[in-house]
């Protein structure tokens, strides 16, 4: 299975974050989409997707999508507003409790879409009602290996991001721990590329499509950006994924090779 990561778009409805133009930026991701993967079996908008959880962002956001052939499902951040999502895209599916959470079984994997926005908060949030479609989910898998997809990290990576993480995630890691099932976590919102493990899970994490954060280790606070803006290619079989990075802006020369020496293509 081939599928497409886009982080923390932040779209508005024309004017600029961080002095970045977002429109032309997911324009720039989903050209190289149609470019490299326009095959691609689905592709997934890590949450954030919106700068201030607007109609009007929803409905440019949905325009720059349109050239794209692949399903998209959508995740909540911090920056949306889930009501107000859902108004724009009723057809999203949602868990009994309203939440925008659904799962994707395929042949070889199942693929869980979690709901961590907390409304009127930046803090990640997986509550007990949350918890409980989860707990449902991975059984319903079985034996089959999971991949979760969510915005808010439930642990901590060092940055000053942390201190919106999902708050209680004990809970979480011992409903995931519990299942057995579960071989990787993705998620968005620390607008870096990272990865890592927690507690035995294996995370990855991604740069921002907008903009990204510096490399700056607390107690430090946050310097931005304006790239790499990056898409994630991720590819599924099973047990076996895989993630890369390709970069939108820093397009660097090919260089061919010749067989006795290598030069930069013009």
């Amino acid at each position: 299975m081939k599928i497409v990561l886009l982080a923390d778009t932040h779209l508005t409805a024309g004017s600029l974050v961080r002095g970045i133009d977002p429109i032309a930026r997911l324009n720039l991701c989903v050209a190289a989409i149609q470019k490299l993967v326009p095959d691609a079996d689905l592709c997934v908008l890590m949450g954030d997707n919106v700068e201030n959880g607007s109609e009007d962002g929803y409905r440019a956001l949905l325009e720059c999508l349109k050239p794209l052939k692949m399903p998209i499902r959508f995740l909540a951040g911090n920056h949306d507003d889930r009501n107000t999502l859902l108004k724009v895209m009723p057809e999203l599916d949602r868990d009994q409790g309203g939440y925008i959470q659904s799962s994707l079984e395929t042949k070889r994997e199942v693929l869980l879409f979690l709901d961590t926005a907390k409304s009127g908060e930046n803090v990640g949030d997986y509550c007990e009602e949350k918890l409980t479609w989860l707990k449902e989910k991975l059984k319903d898998a079985g034996q089959k290996p999971v991949y979760i997809f969510m915005h808010h990290p439930p642990f901590k990576t060092g940055f000053w991001n942390d201190h919106s993480m999902v708050r209680d995630a004990a809970e979480f890691l011992a409903v995931v721990t519990a299942a057995g099932n579960v071989r990787h976590l993705f998620l968005g919102h620390t607008h870096r590329a990272s990865s890592g493990s927690w507690n035995g899970l294996t995370w990855t994490t991604m740069h921002g499509s907008c903009y990204a954060n510096d490399f700056e280790l607390l107690p430090a606070k946050p310097n931005y950006r304006a790239g790499p803006a990056d898409i994630g290619i991720l590819l599924l079989n099973g047990n076996e994924s895989v993630l890369h990075y390709q970069d939108v802006l820093g397009i660097h020369p090919l260089i061919e090779y010749s067989g006795k020496s290598i030069r930069e293509s013009q």
